[in-house]
C-alpha cells in the first residue's frame, strides 16, 4: 500500500514538472510573443504592464528585461529605460532589432539627455573599438570632449570624422567652435565657411564668420553674415546677431543705423541675458551722444538691477544723477544748441553779466564775451569776461584752463568763467587757484541756477 502511495505521489510531482515545464516552454513564449505585437503595434504602455505582470512571475526572464527596455525607450520613459538596460547588458541576452550595438547607441542618447557626459562618451568609446572608423561615433566622442572643454582632444576625433567621411556641416561647425574658442581664427573661419559650403543656411556659423570679419575690421562683410544669422529661429542667436550688427554700424559711424538694430534687438529679446545687458549699455551710450540723457538713464539703471558692477554702468548713474531732481539741469542737458546757447546767456544775466556775444563751438560747448554789470548801479559796466559753456560731462584739465587765461589776453578780459557740468581736475583747480579765473563745476552751477537773479 505504501509502495503506491509512493509511486501515486512520484507520477503526480512529474504531471507538475511537465506541466511547469510546458508553461515555461509553450506558455510564457508564447505570451512574450503577444506582447511583442503590442510593442510593434505602439501600443507601449499596455506592454509595459504586461511585461512587469511577467517579470513578477520570473524575476530573471532576459526578454521580459529587453522588452520592457525598449518599451520605456519608446514612450520616452528614458530614466526606467536606463535601469533595464543595463540589466540587459548585463545578461547579454539581445533581438535582432535590439542588438548589443543599438542598445549601448540608445543608452548614450539617454546619457546625453540626462547630462551624463563621461557616461555618453564611455559607451561610444566602446561602439568605436567595434568599428574604429565609424565617423558618427568619432564625431559624438569629439562633439563630448568640446562639450566637457576638452578642446584639444575634441580637435582630434572630430578631425578623424571628417577623414572617416562625415564631411557634414555639424562636423565643420564644431572644428569651426573648436578653433574659434582657441582663438585660431583663420582655420575657424575655414571650417565654418565649410559648413556654409554644404548647408548655406546654417545661421550660427555664419554667426561666428560674422564675428571673425568684425574682429578684423571687415565691418561691410560681417553685417552680411549676422543679417543671414538674424533669419534664425533661435531667438537668442538672432538678437545676439542684431546686436553684433548695430555694433558694426557703429564703427562705421552709422550711429542712427546701430541705434535701430540695438533699440530693435530689445524689441525681439523676451529675457534679460548678457546680450540685453550690453544692448541697454550701448545704447545708452548712443542716446548720450544725442543728448536723450533721460532715456540713456533709463538703459543704465536697468542694467544695474541686472548687473550692478557692469562696465563704468555705476559712474554713468552717479553723472547724471542731478537728472532726477533739477529740471533746470536736466533742461540744460538735453536742450537742442540753439536752445542750449539761449539757456547760457540767461543763465550768465542770472550771474550779473549782459552778453556781447557768442559763439557754438560744437554742440556742447559754448563760447561767450561779457560784460560785468555793476551790482549798486544796473547800467554802469565793468570789464570784460571770457566765459565757456561745456556740457560734455568730459574732466576738465590744467591745461584747458590756461588756455582760457591765454584768450583772455586776446579779447581784453578781467576774467574767465569756465562752467561744466562735469568735473574739475585736482590739477585745474589748483592751476586757477592763483590765476583770474573762477570755476563752475555742476553742483556749483546747480546751485547758481537755484539762485534768484542779481
Amino acid at each position: 500500500m505504501i509502495d503506491l502511495l509512493v509511486m501515486v505521489g512520484l507520477g503526480s510531482l512529474v504531471v507538475v514538472l511537465g506541466l511547469f515545464y510546458l508553461v515555461q516552454t509553450l506558455i510564457a513564449p508564447h505570451k512574450l510573443d503577444s506582447i511583442k505585437a503590442m510593442m510593434e503595434a505602439g501600443k507601449y504602455e499596455q506592454a509595459i504592464t504586461a511585461l512587469n505582470n511577467v517579470l513578477k512571475k520570473e524575476e530573471n526572464n532576459p526578454l521580459a528585461h529587453l522588452y520592457l527596455a525598449e518599451s520605456y525607450y519608446f514612450s520616452s520613459k528614458e530614466d526606467m529605460a536606463l535601469v533595464e538596460y543595463r540589466q540587459v547588458l548585463h545578461t547579454g541576452k539581445f533581438s535582432n532589432s535590439a542588438t548589443e550595438r543599438v542598445i549601448r547607441k540608445r543608452l548614450a542618447d539617454i546619457y546625453l539627455k540626462f547630462g551624463q557626459l563621461e557616461e555618453a562618451q564611455k559607451e561610444f568609446l566602446l561602439l568605436l573599438e567595434a568599428e574604429p572608423a565609424n565617423p558618427d561615433y568619432l564625431f559624438n566622442i569629439g562633439k563630448i570632449f568640446y562639450d566637457r572643454g576638452m578642446k584639444e582632444q575634441a580637435l582630434s576625433y572630430l578631425d578623424k570624422a571628417v577623414k572617416s567621411g562625415k564631411n557634414s556641416p555639424t562636423t565643420y561647425f564644431f572644428i569651426g567652435k573648436v578653433f574659434f574658442d582657441m582663438s585660431r581664427t583663420a582655420e575657424a573661419l575655414s571650417a565654418f565657411t565649410n559648413c556654409v559650403k554644404i548647408d548655406p543656411k546654417n545661421n550660427e556659423a555664419h554667426y561666428h564668420i560674422g564675428l571673425i570679419l568684425k574682429a578684423s575690421n571687415g565691418y561691410a562683410n560681417a553685417i552680411k553674415e549676422f543679417d543671414i544669422a538674424e533669419q534664425s529661429k533661435d531667438n537668442t542667436l538672432r538678437v545676439k546677431a542684431i546686436y553684433q550688427k548695430g555694433l558694426c554700424k557703429l564703427e562705421m559711424n552709422d550711429t542712427d543705423g546701430a541705434k535701430v538694430d540695438f533699440e530693435r534687438g530689445l524689441k525681439y529679446s523676451n529675457e534679460e541675458n548678457n546680450t540685453t545687458v550690453a544692448i541697454r549699455y550701448t545704447l545708452g551710450m548712443v542716446y548720450e551722444r544725442e543728448r536723450r540723457l533721460l532715456e540713456a538713464v533709463e538703459q543704465w539703471e536697468k542694467v544695474a538691477q541686472l548687473k550692478p558692477n557692469y562696465q563704468d554702468v555705476q559712474m554713468k548713474l552717479a553723472q547724471y544723477e542731478d537728472l532726477r531732481v533739477d529740471d533746470r539741469l536736466k533742461d540744460l542737458l538735453t536742450s537742442t544748441p540753439t536752445t542750449f546757447e539761449i539757456m547760457c546767456q540767461n543763465l550768465l544775466k542770472q550771474m550779473g553779466y549782459e552778453v556781447i556775444e557768442s559763439k557754438l563751438q560744437n554742440d556742447d560747448t559754448l563760447d561767450i564775451v561779457g560784460v560785468e554789470r555793476s551790482q549798486k548801479w544796473r547800467n554802469v559796466k565793468g570789464g570784460r569776461v571770457l566765459v565757456k559753456v561745456s556740457r560734455s560731462h568730459d574732466e576738465i584739465h590744467d591745461d584747458e584752463i590756461a588756455k582760457m587765461v591765454e584768450n583772455l589776453k586776446l579779447v581784453h578780459g578781467i576774467r574767465g568763467i569756465y562752467i561744466t557740468t562735469g568735473k574739475f581736475t585736482p590739477q585745474a583747480i589748483r592751476y586757477s587757484e592763483n590765476r583770474p579765473v573762477d570755476l563752475y563745476d555742476r553742483q556749483k552751477i546747480t546751485h547758481v541756477m537755484r539762485e534768484k537773479p542779481q
